[in-house]
Parts: structure tokens; sequence; C-alpha cells
């Protein structure tokens, strides 16, 4: 599995990614079709982990929006990244000036705006490329062709008017909590509690086990009544 590491903003743009590949040194024949911008790291399982959170930290986010921020705190929203809030992490965040925010748990389908509004559309693009690659005569689809399939679809996908939209359905930007509270469902507020003394006391005889056909009988018509 690769996994790639996106970051977008509330007026509508998106930061350069960076791809993890499932090895443990990248190969420059997955890299063929060009991708001005992006970075590459490794890792057995194609996850991020500490290191490479703390790599996309100095390579990717800091460069791209420092001088966009003048400043200014820069707030990071973050959905996973949690596991990998290491001593490094937080001092580089906090040198420069990087407020670190993190969604709760179960939540990114709600408050992650690129789960809201972008996810989607580039796994149907990224689906459409890797089936017109087949089409043509491709049967096994590799690391090599990654890049190939990725890159259109998340130009495709990652469009201002889907990010935004994001950003606003998930109540982030603006900031609008009624958003998603309201899609949420409603406490009970006329929950009666039956006291004890209110419930019939009524003892039901047990049954017995019927030994004739009249019994059955009588023991069907109780159980119906």
């Amino acid at each position: 599995m690769v996994t790639a590491i996106e970051c977008i903003s509330g007026d509508g743009r998106y930061l350069n990614p960076m791809i993890i590949w499932p090895a443990t040194t990248h190969r420059s024949n997955w890299t063929t079709f060009p991708t001005p911008g992006w970075q590459y790291a490794c890792s057995n399982a194609g996850y991020t982990d500490s290191y490479i959170s703390l790599q996309w930290l100095q390579r990717i986010f800091d460069p791209e929006t420092k001088e966009r921020a003048r400043g200014k705190p820069r707030v990071l929203i973050c959905d996973g990244f949690g596991t990998h809030e290491t001593l490094e992490v937080l001092e580089f965040c906090f040198a420069n000036n990087i407020i670190l925010c993190r969604l709760p748990s179960h939540t990114s389908h709600k408050l992650q705006p690129c789960d809201v509004a972008v996810f989607a559309p580039l796994k149907a693009a990224y689906r459409e490329q890797a089936e017109r690659l087949e089409r043509g005569g491709v049967n096994t689809i590799g690391k090599e062709h990654f890049t190939f399939l990725y890159s259109p679809a998340r130009e495709k996908a990652f469009t201002s008017k889907n990010i935004v939209a994001g950003f606003a359905a998930s109540g982030l930007f603006p900031l609008n909590p009624d958003r998603v509270l309201r899609t949420m469902p409603k406490p009970l507020t006329n929950l009666t509690i039956v006291k004890a003394d209110d419930i019939n006391s009524e003892v039901l005889p047990t049954p017995v086990t019927p030994v004739s056909a009249q019994g059955l009988v009588s023991l069907q018509n109780t159980i119906i009544e």
C-alpha cells in the first residue's frame, strides 16, 4: 500500500504531497512521471511514522506555508497524527509558530475536510485512470505506475471548489459548529422512567410441559394471549 500525506487550507489551496512507499529504499523508476515539488519517503508498511511526520513538517508544511503566514501562527489540524507527536515534532512546531490540533477519534467522516469533500472524487478519478491504463494493455499496476495515475487524479479532485466545500461542511472554516452538530442524533429529552411499583405485580404461572394434544393446544393459546 502506498500512502499520500495531503494537506489543504480553508482558502481552497493545497500543498504538495508526500508519497510513502512500502519499501526500505526509494527506486528512481518509481517516479519517472514528472511530479515537481512532490516529496518521497519509505517505510516498511507504507504508512507514516514519527520520523516521516517530522520530515513532512520540515520539507513540505513549513516551507510551503511560512511566507503566506507572514509571521502569524499557523494552525495545523491533523487526522491520525496523534501517535506521532514526538518531542521532536512538538519542538519543531513550537519553534516555528505552528499550533498543532488533533481531531477526536472516529470523527474524520464529519470533521476532516478531505474526507468530507475531496477523497471521494479523488478515489473515483484514480479508479478511472487505473481502468484506462488497464484498457491500454497493462495487466498489473505497480509502484512505477502510481505517480502516473495519482497526479492527474489529484488535479481533478483537489479543486478549490471541493476544498472550500470540505471546510465549510465540516464547520471548520468559516467556523460553524452547528454544521456538524445538527446532523448528530438528538439526545432523548422526554425519557420516562417507570417506577417498580407501577409495574403489574401479577405473577404469571410457570408453564407445564404438556403430555397430551389437548394440553399442547392449551399451552399454545396461553402463549398467544
